[in-house]
């Protein structure tokens, strides 16, 4: 079955028409990736009650609605996908480093923020691994560039915390998905 790909972020900064900025837009994604990584059965209304609670997005317009309902589906589709086709929505890497950094940041604080959402229960036994993850993410949401620091080095560490995070959401998306009735425990 095909993955479906993330919507165009630079079409979604155009939908927004400046209620939503290039972070928030992340910020965004990143809650929806959290949230279904605990609730893969949560649709687009459950979705827009998230983005409405962590007012990111409150009564969006139609256009909007519609787009951020779509970004679910298509964030459902890679998610859960068995080939692993999930990727981070951020802005493009013609964007200066600094933008995209806190982009970074923010998609990390919706995330934990989506993760969040719903009943805790499930988050009571976390293993310690996944406790270590979520530290990282954390730390992770208040990055910033260092000026002093060579912007090669700060690109190639910008790429290898984009792809580390991705492995995260697939292992948090693992270790918290209910567990399917033909699944068997050995």
């Amino acid at each position: 079955m095909p993955v479906q790909q993330l919507p165009e972020f630079d079409l979604a900064l155009a939908v927004a028409a400046g209620r939503l900025d290039a972070g928030e837009l992340s910020e965004c994604h990143g809650a929806v990736c959290g949230m279904l990584c605990r609730h893969p059965q949560y649709g687009g209304s459950e979705a827009l009650r998230l983005l409405a609670e962590l007012e990111l997005v409150r009564n969006p317009e139609l256009e909007l609605r519609d787009f951020l309902v779509s970004l679910h589906e298509a964030t459902a589709s890679q998610i859960g996908d068995a080939q692993m086709r999930f990727s981070l929505w951020l802005p493009g890497d013609e964007e200066p480093l600094e933008y995209r950094t806190r982009a970074l940041a923010q998609w990390c604080s919706g995330f934990l923020a989506g993760l969040g959402f719903g009943h805790n229960a499930d988050l009571d036994n976390l293993s310690e691994d996944i406790e270590g993850v979520l530290a990282d993410l954390q730390q992770i949401a208040r990055a910033e560039t260092d000026p002093e620091t060579d912007p090669e080095t700060e690109e190639t560490a910008l790429v290898e915390i984009i792809e580390y995070i991705r492995v995260v959401a697939l292992m948090l998306r693992e270790e918290l998905r209910p567990a399917a009735p033909r699944d068997s425990v050995h």
